[in-house]
């Protein structure tokens, strides 16, 4: 993760997604593991599979991430875990996935690989 993350220094817009995940990170992650809402919606939307998709697509050239799983797309994975975080996680985290919601779904929409998120992330306009 070392490699990517130095990859979203290098432009203002990197750094700041950069400190939104940074900011958030440890409250997903403990939701996804002892909360049991978000732990069944991270199971049932197959989330696991999508971010190791992501990730494998950020190592080569030409490869792809997966958009659907079983019938369960990316898109749906977002809106779903969203929601069941808004419902689960702090006021903080509550605003970040109100304002950031809408950007990580077009970002999904016109990339194909980690490689593309990134460069979207470099070119997009944040309001801070």
């Amino acid at each position: 993760m070392e490699y990517f993350e130095d990859q979203l220094k290098t432009s203002p817009q990197g750094l700041a997604v950069l400190q939104v995940i940074r900011q958030h990170a440890k409250e997903v992650v403990y939701l996804i593991r002892n909360n049991r809402a978000t732990m069944v919606c991270w199971q049932r939307y197959m989330g696991p599979k999508f971010v190791r998709s992501v990730v494998d697509s950020g190592f080569e050239d030409n490869v792809n991430f997966i958009k659907e799983v079983n019938g369960i797309t990316m898109e749906s994975l977002v809106l779903a875990i969203a929601e069941v975080l808004q419902d689960n996680g702090s006021i903080e985290l509550k605003r970040a996935i109100g304002k950031y919601t809408l950007p990580v779904l077009k970002t999904l929409r016109s990339s194909s690989s980690l490689k593309e998120i990134i460069q979207s992330i470099h070119q997009y306009e944040f309001s801070y």
